[in-house]
Order: structure tokens, then C-alpha cells, then sequence
């Protein structure tokens, strides 16, 4: 493709060289740049492409794409591809270059949109289960990885939930190859600021909850949920939950039809939850419906395997974006009752001698809350084990908020470290005493992950719940800048079958 064709509607100027120049591919790292690529640089949190331009032409990059205040410093540098344009902002350029790179691959499937703050990984994976199941042929993309039908992609991310532009292009491009029609993707508020997906045709966006996270980033909620907000100036249909504080807010941005799910507030179209039962092994409630497209009135009964409310607003966040796209609220219904599976999210393990190890990703205060409570609630366990700790670099202050939660609700909690990245681990752990010691809870500390976990599954009595929280899928823990394999699931397992070994013996 032409340079001039790449940059059409950019506000593009020639710095040097000529807009015919033709672009082979597209690339913000020098070291991922080949021959023929446009070069696009951006500033980010620790680099700044500008000063790997002339890297990128060492590797063979047919032009450079630049902000128009850096310009001036590439218009004779001998070092720079021959040719180098510039505009107002190379990141908000970047998703459209990318996007008509790859011929505009999300116009040519349904594209469902998932964000909030808790919740986006587990409805994801139900929509694209339930959009399976009715006979699509499905992407799913997000924190627990990307799957075209069904299948695992091995592509390469360098950020957790949304990949960078380049990388979504590159997603899309071969989902849209192998025939997909319905993509569903996790949107987060990082990737919607630093508009990674603001050139994708969202079809539907779904909004799950708001409460405070990623501060690090934002520094204000208000930056947040802003952030979040612009998904729903670019979707045509709008899937939200009636029952949030900031629910209006969004349906106030919604560029179309607004489908509502929920709990208490039933007094408009959507999909709603009546005769809710709880049971130590889940919850099974009605979705009762009406008013959305050609489904008038409805009621279907679903039964799921996690007994949390937070489970009863996911599945009805799923059946309302499937509803959305014409997928019958009877057939996300049936879907639903297959009790999906989804790594690190509310997994059980169990001892042969009765403890109960419960693996999940909760990470802020609300979903810590959320998650004990729903154990704390179920009257087969005796007592409640709490084994978290807090990410380092991220979020201070969620930590002692998270220590009081513990504390208030488990029988006892032990603090150990998250991914301490950059931080004192032992600095970390401080701050959330801080809210343990100030709930009057029975609590210790443990540095060491793995230990701390072991130390509370060999501790338990049979009849006890250790709920193990913060990391879910993650097989891994970031210590400096260091990855170390290390599994939560993978510990827990050995320490329960230690028990079982024990109880053998």
C-alpha cells in the first residue's frame, strides 16, 4: 500500500521522501521492524520511538511516521528512512493506519466490546461460548488469551488484555482470514485512553460495573470511567447494567439502543434476574425478558456452578449481548446451564479429606469483597481463609482497603506478596496490614506466595475454604523485572494432595 493511501485522513505532512513510497507492513517496535515496514513512533510509559528512528531504518523501514513538534530533527538526518511524515499525534493515528493496513478487518464480523471493571474476562468468554453454541463461528480476545473458534491463537501481546495496535491489527487480520463472524473482546480503559481500538467497528459494548482501579495510570476515577465512556461513543448498540451508581452516565453516551440487565432495577427493556436460589454448589435464577429487537417477553431458567451474585450479573451481561446480535435469550439460557469453565476465575480444588481451595482473579477491593462474601455465604464450609496480597507499581491505594475487606470477612488472612515488580514486597504488605490490623481480623504475613498458600491449605481443617485471590490464571510473578514461573492452581493442587497424602498415611 502507498504511504499516502496508509495516512489518508491523518493530517499527515511530508517531512522528507514521497508519499508514494510502498509500505509493506506496519511497526511501533525497531527491533520488530523488516524491510519495507512504516515505522510509527510513540512515546510510552519508559521509551520513546522517536529515538529508535534510526534503528528502525537500519532494519530496513521504508518510512518513519512522526509527531509534527519532532519533525524537524529527521527532515536532513541521514540516518532516517528517505522518507519521514509527521502528524498532530502518531498514537491516535495509529489504530486507523493499522486498521485500513489490514483492510478494516472488524467491519467485516459482529465486534462485541466488554469492559468495567470486574467481570470483562468471565462475560467475554460466555458470549463467545453462547455465540458458539447458537451456531457462529466465534474470536474471543482477552486476559486469558485469544482463541479463533474455539481454538488458541499463538500470536505475540505484549500487554495483558489488549494487545497494542499493531498486534490487534494482525489478530483481526487472521480471525477475519479464517472465517469468523462474531468477535468478542475485552476492552480496557488503558486500551481505550491510548486508542489501541478506537479505529474498530464495534457492533455492541457492554458495560459490567465501576469501581476504583488502575489509579496508577489515570490518576483520577474521573479519568477512568472517561475512559471507559469513550466505548460507548463508538458502538452502535449499548449492553449495560441497570444496577451500577454510574449506569446513567453511560447510557447517556450510548450512540444507539441501550439493552439494560440486572437485579433491582427492572423498570425498563432488558433482561432481568427473578427467583434467584443459592446453593453451596451455585445459584439458578430466571432471565426474564422483553423489548429487545424481536424478542418481546421471555423467561428462561439457568443454573450455574458458582454460587455468587456476581455470577447471576455476568451471565445476565452474556445473554443481553447475545440478545443484542439476535442470539434468543432460551439459547443463552441452555449455553449457559453447560457451567463454563474459565481459568482462574472462581476455580474450586478439593482435598480427599474435605478442604476446599478456591483459585480466582480477583484484584481490587470490589471483587475481593464480592468474592468472599459469596463464600463466606455458602454454609458447607466452616471456616474462611484468605491468601492475597497487592500488585507492586500499581494502585497504592487499594491496599489497605483490601486488607480491611480481608480481615472483615475471612477467619483469618494471610498477606503475601501479588507481583511486586519494582517495589518492597515488604513495603507492599505493610500498607495492606495497614487495613487488616484496623478490622480487627485475625491475620499473618508471608513474603513467599507459595508458602503462604501451602501454610494455609496444610493449616485448614477439613471443612475449611482457603480462598486464594489476585492472580487466578497467571502462571507467573513479576519480582524487579523478572518473570518466575509461578501458578497458584499448580501450588494449591500439591498442597491439597499433600493433605491427602498425609490423611492416607
Amino acid at each position: 500500500m502507498k504511504l499516502s493511501e496508509l495516512l489518508e485522513g491523518t493530517g499527515y505532512g511530508l517531512v522528507r521522501g514521497s508519499g508514494d513510497a510502498e509500505v509493506l507492513g506496519v511497526a511501533i517496535d525497531s527491533r520488530l521492524v523488516k524491510p519495507g515496514d512504516l515505522f510509527v513512533a510513540t512515546a510510552g510509559r519508559e521509551s520513546d520511538g522517536h529515538d529508535y528512528v534510526a534503528a528502525a531504518a537500519e532494519n530496513g523501514a521504508a518510512a518513519a511516521l512522526v509527531m509534527d513538534g519532532r519533525a524537524g530533527g529527521f527532515r536532513t538526518q541521514d540516518a532516517a528512512p528517505h522518507t519521514v511524515a509527521s502528524v498532530p499525534d502518531t498514537r491516535a493515528a495509529l489504530s486507523g493506519i493499522v486498521n485500513r493496513f489490514h483492510g478494516e478487518p472488524s467491519r467485516g464480523f459482529t465486534l462485541i466490546g466488554v469492559t468495567g471493571t470486574n467481570g470483562k474476562t468471565s462475560v467475554a468468554t460466555m458470549i463467545d461460548h453462547v455465540l458458539r453454541r447458537a451456531g457462529r463461528k466465534t474470536g474471543l480476545l482477552g486476559t486469558i488469551g485469544n482463541y479463533c473458534m474455539g481454538e488458541p491463537m499463538n500470536v505475540r501481546r505484549t500487554t495483558p488484555t489488549n494487545p497494542d495496535c499493531v498486534e490487534l491489527g494482525e489478530i483481526m487480520a487472521r480471525m477475519a482470514a479464517a472465517g469468523i463472524d462474531a468477535l468478542t473482546m475485552e476492552v480496557t480503559s488503558m486500551g481505550l485512553k491510548t486508542g489501541r481500538v478506537s479505529a474498530c467497528d464495534f457492533d455492541v459494548a457492554v458495560f459490567t460495573n465501576l469501581s476504583p482501579e488502575h489509579l496508577d495510570d489515570h490518576g483520577t476515577m474521573e479519568d477512568y470511567k472517561a475512559s471507559k465512556l469513550l466505548l460507548f461513543d463508538i458502538a452502535k448498540i449499548a449492553v449495560i447494567c441497570a444496577d451500577d451508581p454510574a449506569a446513567a452516565e453511560f447510557a447517556a453516551r450510548a450512540s444507539g439502543p441501550v439493552i439494560w440487565y440486572g437485579v433491582k432495577n427492572r423498570d425498563r427493556d432488558g433482561l432481568y434476574a427473578e427467583n434467584i436460589e443459592y446453593s453451596p454448589g451455585g445459584v439458578g435464577f430466571d432471565i426474564v425478558y422483553g423489548g429487545i429487537g424481536d424478542f418481546r417477553e421471555g423467561r428462561a431458567r439457568v443454573e450455574l456452578g458458582t454460587p455468587a451474585a456476581f455470577a447471576v450479573y455476568n451471565a445476565l451481561a452474556a445473554a443481553a449481548a447475545c440478545a443484542a446480535v439476535g442470539t434468543p435469550p432460551e439459547t443463552a439460557a441452555a449455553a449457559l446451564n453447560e457451567r463454563i469453565g474459565i481459568a482462574g476465575r472462581y476455580e474450586v480444588l478439593t482435598s480427599d479429606d474435605g478442604v476446599a481451595a478456591i483459585v480466582d482473579y480477583a484484584h481490587t477491593a470490589g471483587a475481593l469483597e464480592n468474592l468472599l462474601e459469596a463464600v463466606r455465604s455458602n454454609p458447607s464450609y466452616s471456616r474462611l481463609i484468605s491468601v492475597f496480597g497487592c500488585g507492586g507499581d500499581r494502585d497504592p491505594g487499594k491496599r489497605a482497603p483490601m486488607g480491611e475487606i480481608s480481615g472483615r470477612l475471612a477467619d483469618h488472612t494471610i498477606i503475601t506478596s501479588d507481583n511486586p515488580r519494582t517495589e518492597d514486597p515488604l513495603a507492599i504488605i505493610e500498607q495492606v496490614e495497614e487495613g487488616a490490623s484496623a478490622s480487627g481480623g485475625s491475620y499473618e504475613t508471608e513474603p513467599d506466595r507459595a508458602k503462604a498458600i501451602e501454610k494455609a491449605i496444610i493449616g485448614a481443617a477439613s471443612g475449611d475454604v482457603v480462598v486464594i485471590a489476585g492472580k487466578g490464571h497467571e502462571d507467573y510473578q513479576i519480582i524487579g523485572k523478572e518473570k518466575i514461573h509461578l501458578d497458584d492452581r499448580e501450588v494449591a493442587a500439591g498442597a491439597l494432595a499433600e493433605r491427602g497424602a498425609r490423611a492416607r498415611s
